[in-house]
């Protein structure tokens, strides 16, 4: 495509909410500006400030809104002395995820689609390409009631399953597994171009809604390299003990759990691990290693996790997940900082391994792993933490790569 092109994007979720996938797309949005592109982003999260760059439309309930935000910030700042307070918040947030994943269709975002779909006629949008972005499924589904008048070109860049979720299912499986079926059939019939984050992701959905070859293509999981942060890690003291390690993110039953991982080092002296969480997350630590300390963390903004990672840890931990569709995105910006990365995987075909073959600070560890011997080969490495192959990742791992796989350069 050419130059000065009028993309509209379609997502959910976008900043200032944090998520690899949010992150992906206002890295992308910036190198498309940057490029001379006129980008509009649809999206159900609500804006705390106007971005004279990029044209953002709030489509949603901002009542509704603000009532289901008012309420997660009172349960998330409840002291250990709101015994009661925090026993009935608590019951109403698991009635309200009973609902949720009882009776919500697509998905949890539900009531955003309605919104989209009883407005969608006045937005009066003017694009040459729409691009649409999952998590969560609704986001393709509000694409497509955009574009079914439009009919312009259209990418579907998907970031987790939806149909072949069968670990932690969007929503009721029994009662709406035919029609997530349906629709995921039907949107990858009518899409351009249907972007996964790796191959086993792609092969697997590409055999079972018998997609051809043309159509779907890997965009790999992305980030940014920063000079500074890299500087930060090539200036830490790698000879101090304990060694740290710093997990940031979130962890997901069924498909994401740090369990495995704490029995598997439990016996190991001189090293301390650093949660960075949210508050569900936490509940899933376990705190009975007698010769290693967990500390756990809230759950920090983006630029202030990265300081941390160059600043204040060893290496940086990634816990696999338990179905090798899915890939925890968060690896490729621990990768980014050239630190070094020890990423656990829970199954022999976890797509993280195939990674690992492209950069020496990524190390791969089972729960058969000899132990002794990766620690050698650990600290190894932190005698040569400047080898980092950082040319590749950012012709492979960055908005850029994306853009020219897009035909947008």
């Amino acid at each position: 495509m050419n130059k000065n092109n009028k993309i509209l994007i379609v997502s959910h979720q976008f900043t200032p909410h944090v998520s690899p996938r949010t992150t992906r797309w206002k890295l992308i949005v910036e190198e498309l500006i940057s490029l001379g592109h006129q980008v509009t982003v649809i999206t159900g999260t609500k804006q705390v400030q106007e971005d004279k760059d990029v044209n953002i439309i709030y489509v949603g309930n901002k009542n509704t809104s603000n009532i289901v935000r008012n309420f997660r910030e009172k349960s998330n700042n409840l002291t250990n002395t709101n015994l009661f307070k925090r026993i009935f918040y608590n019951s109403l947030k698991k009635i309200y995820r009973f609902i949720v994943k009882t009776f919500a269709w697509p998905d949890y975002s539900m009531f955003w689609l309605i919104s989209i779909y009883r407005n969608r006629k006045k937005l009066k949008l003017d694009y040459d390409l729409l691009i649409t972005v999952s998590l969560p499924f609704s986001s393709h589904i509000a694409g497509y009631l955009i574009n079914k008048k439009n009919n312009k070109k259209w990418m579907m860049d998907i970031g987790d399953p939806f149909t072949l979720k069968k670990d932690a299912p969007e929503n009721n499986y029994l009662l709406y597994g035919a029609l997530n079926k349906y629709f995921e059939n039907k949107l990858y019939s009518l899409a351009d171009k249907i972007m996964f984050t790796h191959n086993d992701a792609l092969y697997t959905h590409k055999e079972y809604f018998k997609l051809p070859d043309g159509k779907v293509i890997v965009a790999n999981p992305i980030s940014k390299f920063d000079k500074d942060i890299y500087q930060k890690s090539l200036n830490y003291n790698y000879n101090s003990l304990p060694i740290k390690f710093g997990y940031f993110g979130i962890f997901t039953k069924g498909v994401r759990s740090p369990i495995n991982f704490l029995e598997t080092l439990e016996n190991k002296k001189n090293i301390e691990f650093h949660w960075y969480l949210n508050n569900d997350s936490k509940s899933e630590i376990i705190f009975d290693n007698q010769e290693s300390e967990s500390i756990v963390h809230s759950i920090v903004p983006r630029n202030k996790a990265l300081n941390i990672m160059a600043e204040s840890m060893h290496c940086l931990l990634s816990i696999g997940n338990l179905n090798p569709t899915q890939l925890p995105s968060k690896v490729i910006e621990y990768i980014s900082t050239g630190k070094p990365v020890v990423h656990f995987a829970e199954i022999e075909n976890d797509p993280v391994i195939k990674i690992a073959n492209d950069f020496d600070n990524l190390f791969i560890i089972t729960s058969k792993t000899n132990l002794d011997k990766f620690f050698i080969e650990l600290t190894d490495y932190f005698k040569s933490v400047s080898t980092f192959n950082k040319n590749l990742f950012i012709e492979q791992y960055t908005s850029t790569s994306i853009i020219k796989l897009l035909n947008l350069s």
